[in-house]
């Protein structure tokens, strides 16, 4: 993928007012022409080659949080924090605002694999100057990258080092770290650490990237590799090469390496070796004099470690110093700059009651410097900051702690769900409060919007969320099934819902006759004796008749009186996780798609037949309201089909090359073709994107731009119009949550 960094004298505003703002230069940094040029060599492509569309607005829809937050960094700049996450980019916390910003929606669909963010490095003497080290094993051929920016996260170039080392941000051990780090005596020079590979360098200020030969560790058995890179200006030799510490993901062996020549040789920390024998180090932390604290887990985490501890090594490495605050894993803890006595610790994978009753870790403070700690439980207070969706959950996965270079008493550390800030730390009673709004780093699996009706989701790990409002933060379902694959509602009651989850212990269908106020649990499972989970569900157009093909289902079933009894759908044999859906219009007429055949049912979802059998997969289809037997096809590379008989017959839309997904939307004005929105490319643009039509393709538009491509179409495989919002579409993410674009009305 082409640089989107801009060239000097083409910045955006926001840009331009970063780059005022971008203080934090000690006497050492690079001076102004000096930075010029390094920016000049960063921007290697001209701003002609990025298109980007003024006739839209972007986003993601309100959530506030749901996702794993891997780390938080804090800067040299108060009040400024960037964020990673294992799926959903990387963000910056916007302190006017009080939001977080997403950083990656440049990334595209081919390129997906990169929203797994495994590291990020912020230049301890200039704010602006980001990298993230990024990649994903299952996407994108495993590409690895690291992405260099120096506008705040504005914009970044790619700079592929697949050939050198192997990230993996979705990986065992994300939540270690940080693997990559600048060097603060030199702003060019950037270490980063492999999970496979061993370790590279960055002369250039993340231009180019070499291997550092000298580093005795290539992997690790776990294949968390190199999870730590820390930089001690302190232990400067010359006082301009800095000393590098490099943490190791594993334990009985070796695993902290110090360099004090530049990468040149690398040493092992010879008080180390105690906790080596037993432990993993998570993280690092200096305090000013230069002690080296490392907290330890006996597992890579977030999810496998139960034992750990805190160790504190001087300056030299010669000796060591056990810290005994808490005998499971440490998370992390953070110091403050201006007193090294205080410290915070958050321990990680521990389940203690917190203040809202749900289960999740433990904090601690310190005033001496370690000698004692004071536990937080029953002293700090946990409010939900306005998102009342996260009331009933837990701080927990902690794994990063930042202090406010600003201001010693506000503090934010990463959960498995969001983040969470103090800004009272210090204070006899602390207050926690959910710090995740712009945070949207859920995976949507499913969505259903209906004329004068609100946006109902269906989310990976969340179950779902009910939006009257998607800039605001939604209401979960009051029945709540972890991770929902699919959800209903029928087109003609809207009372009725129906959605699935559940796993191969726990089969969790269930529904609700009022309009998702409460629920029922369908139990009889449709094979006797078998766990059946997940898949898809459709109702007929009235609610009359279920029809669910699970996962791990060998048929797909149907039932009419919620489950008490089932029988097979004939027609469709050996198929799992047939995409299902009813007609909006007649209870009879059922439509389905699997790999590359369409079926069509006339008896409520009884009996199917095959209508249509290509080669090209089919994801998923979509209806057109209120219009009776007609279906849209996503047919890949055979463009976009369309049936207007019940399945009879089917044509070609006009314009299409290719097309993925097919979603339809309101018109602007009633009595107009519904929009038909599609991801895919055009006969007269090869560029991959979402596009739509207002006349059934006789024109279409290109809806996004090449800054906003949200990773393509994501787990869930949608794009959906909003039937209430002229112009407003959604698309499915892998971990940006629901995004959206908004047509500008002139």
């Amino acid at each position: 993928m082409r640089s989107v960094l801009k060239a000097a004298g083409v910045l955006t505003a926001a840009a331009i007012c970063f780059s005022m703002l971008a203080g934090c230069a000690k006497s050492e940094a690079p001076k102004e022409e000096e930075q010029t040029t390094q920016s000049e060599q960063i921007t290697a492509e001209p701003l002609a080659d990025v298109y980007e569309n003024p006739d839209w607005t972007y986003g993601q829809v309100a959530i506030g949080g749901g996702g794993f937050v891997t780390g938080i960094v804090n800067t040299c700049e108060a009040g400024l924090f960037y964020a990673r996450t294992d799926v959903g980019g990387a963000y910056r916390w916007d302190n006017d605002a009080q939001t977080w910003k997403a950083l990656n929606y440049d990334i595209s669909d081919e390129d997906k694999g990169l929203l797994g963010i495994d590291g990020i490095a912020v230049d301890p003497n200039n704010a602006a100057n980001v990298y993230l080290a990024a990649g994903t094993e299952y996407f994108s051929g495993g590409k690895t990258c690291i992405l260099v920016s120096k506008d705040y996260g504005e914009h970044f170039k790619q700079v592929d080092v697949s050939e050198l080392i192997k990230l993996h941000g979705n990986g065992m051990g994300r939540g270690n770290g940080e693997r990559i780090a600048v060097d603060p005596n030199n702003s060019d020079i950037i270490y980063c650490g492999g999970r496979k590979g061993g370790m590279i360098r960055s002369t250039d200020g993340g231009e180019t990237w070499q291997k550092v030969e000298s580093f005795p560790v290539e992997t690790t058995g776990n294949d968390n590799g190199i999870n730590i890179i820390l930089f001690d200006k302190s232990r400067s030799a010359d006082g301009k090469t800095s000393r590098i510490y490099a943490g190791v993901s594993r334990s009985k062996d070796d695993n902290i390496y110090y360099s004090d020549d530049g990468g040149e040789s690398w040493n092992v920390l010879s008080a180390s070796s105690e906790a080596a024998k037993k432990l993993m180090p998570q993280r690092f932390d200096l305090d000013s004099e230069g002690n080296l604290f490392v907290s330890y887990g006996n597992k890579e985490g977030p999810w496998n470690s139960v034992q750990g501890g805190l160790y504190k090594y001087s300056p030299d490495g010669k000796s060591a110093e056990e810290i005994k605050v808490i005998s499971w894993t440490v998370g992390d803890i953070v110091i403050d700059p201006e007193d090294n006595n205080r410290m915070v610790l958050v321990s990680s994978q521990v389940w203690k009651e917190q203040p809202n009753g749900a289960y999740g870790d433990k904090f601690f403070r310190t005033t001496d410097g370690g000698k004692t700690w004071e536990d937080l439980d029953g002293k700090y207070t946990l409010s939900t900051n306005g998102m009342d969706w996260i009331s009933n959950a837990a701080i927990h996965w902690c794994s990063s702690l930042a202090m406010d270079s600003g201001d010693s008493n506000r503090i934010l550390v990463n959960s498995g769900n969001g983040i969470f800030a103090c800004d009272n730390i210090w204070d006899d009673a602390p207050e926690f409060y959910f710090e995740a709004k712009g945070i949207e780093e859920v995976v949507a699996e499913d969505i259903v919007s209906y004329k004068d009706y609100p946006l109902v989701s269906a989310i990976g790990d969340y179950d779902g969320f009910i939006h009257h409002d998607i800039f605001e933060s939604a209401e979960r379902h009051s029945r709540q099934i972890g991770s929902c694959t699919s959800i209903a509602i029928a087109a003609l009651n809207h009372d009725i819902w129906v959605k699935v989850g559940g796993d191969e212990s726990n089969m969790l269908l269930t529904y609700s006759t009022d309009g998702g106020k409460t629920w029922s649990d369908i139990t009889n499972s449709p094979e006797a004796g078998k766990v059946l989970y997940k898949g898809k569900v459709a109702l007929t157009a009235d609610g009359s008749a279920l029809i669910w093909s699970p996962s791990n289902g060998a048929y797909t079933y149907r039932t009419e009186d919620w489950g008490k009894t089932w029988e097979k759908v004939e027609g469709i044999v050996g198929s799992q996780s047939v995409y299902l859906i009813g007609d909006p219009v007649n209870k009879d007429y059922v439509y389905g798609c699997c790999n590359s055949i369409v079926y069509v049912s006339v008896d409520g979802g009884k009996t199917f037949k095959r209508k249509y059998d290509t080669m090209m997969p089919y994801k998923r289809l979509a209806v057109a309201p209120g219009i009776e037997g007609t279906f849209y096809v996503p047919g890949g590379a055979g463009g976009l089909i369309v049936s207007n008989d019940y399945g009879e017959s089917f044509s070609l839309i006009d314009g299409v090359k290719t097309c993925d997904a097919v979603g339809l939307g309101a018109p602007k004005k009633e009595g107009d073709p519904y929009v038909i929105y599609i991801s895919g490319t055009l006969k007269d643009n090869d560029v991959k994107g979402f596009y739509m039509t207002e006349d059934n393709g006789a024109s279409w538009v290109r809806v996004n731009d090449d800054l906003h491509q949200f990773g393509g179409i994501g787990n869930g495989e949608f794009i959906s119009g909003d039937m209430n919002v002229y112009g407003r579409c959604y698309i499915a993410t892998v971990g940006l949550g629901i995004a959206y674009c908004d047509k500008i009305e002139k």
